[in-house]
């Protein structure tokens, strides 16, 4: 939150008072910079892939419990970056949705911590812009789930200045059960 003063010196005898005015600004800055994903996953970038491959497993791992399936899990890492795949219910359009809000928190499991998994409540919030975050110019992140593939794509508005969220979907004829959530890494994060 940012504000601006101006100086009046006839308001009530005493000179130079202050009139702020105050601004509302996105949350999404707070997951949008090295920095931020920083402090709120506890990790500096070079463990980021650790740090995605836990929490979508976890994820996957949560999801299938929670439809009492004994898991299937596909974890694949390769030059484009990192996904995994699980045979849970699949994440719910209104979920994905939901997670794009960067002005709410979106979990079904904050309530319910296990020792192991679910501590940070925000993982795929976090998750989500870890590209950007290390590109500074677009990020990208495909989930695919329940006949849907929702691509997300993080930039710039160039007017704002400000991180922007791209989502759109299509059908996805592939992905008949579970969950594909795949995170494209930025090629100026593998150069380093």
């Amino acid at each position: 939150m940012s504000s601006t003063a101006t100086a009046d010196p006839k308001v009530n005898g005493h000179a130079n008072r202050l009139e702020r005015t105050t601004f509302r600004t996105s949350r999404l800055g707070d997951f949008c910079s090295e920095k931020q994903l920083v402090a709120q996953t506890g990790h500096d970038p070079d463990e980021w892939p650790l740090v995605i491959a836990k929490e979508l497993l976890d994820n996957a791992l949560d999801a299938c419990e929670e439809a009492s399936v004994a898991p299937e899990i596909d974890v694949k890492v390769d030059d484009d970056g990192i996904s995994v795949a699980d045979n849970g219910p699949g994440i719910p359009v209104k979920t994905v949705k939901s997670i794009l809000d960067y002005s709410a928190r979106t979990s079904s499991r904050e309530a319910y911590v296990s020792p192991t998994r679910g501590a940070q409540g925000n993982a795929l919030s976090t998750v989500f812009a870890m590209g950007f975050a290390l590109d500074g110019a677009a990020g990208r992140v495909d989930v695919t789930a329940q006949g849907q593939c929702h691509e997300i794509t993080f930039g710039v508005d160039p007017i704002r200045q400000q991180p922007e969220i791209m989502h759109t979907t299509h059908e996805a004829e592939n992905v008949k059960t579970g969950t594909v959530v795949k995170v494209w890494w930025p090629d100026s994060a593998s150069r380093n």
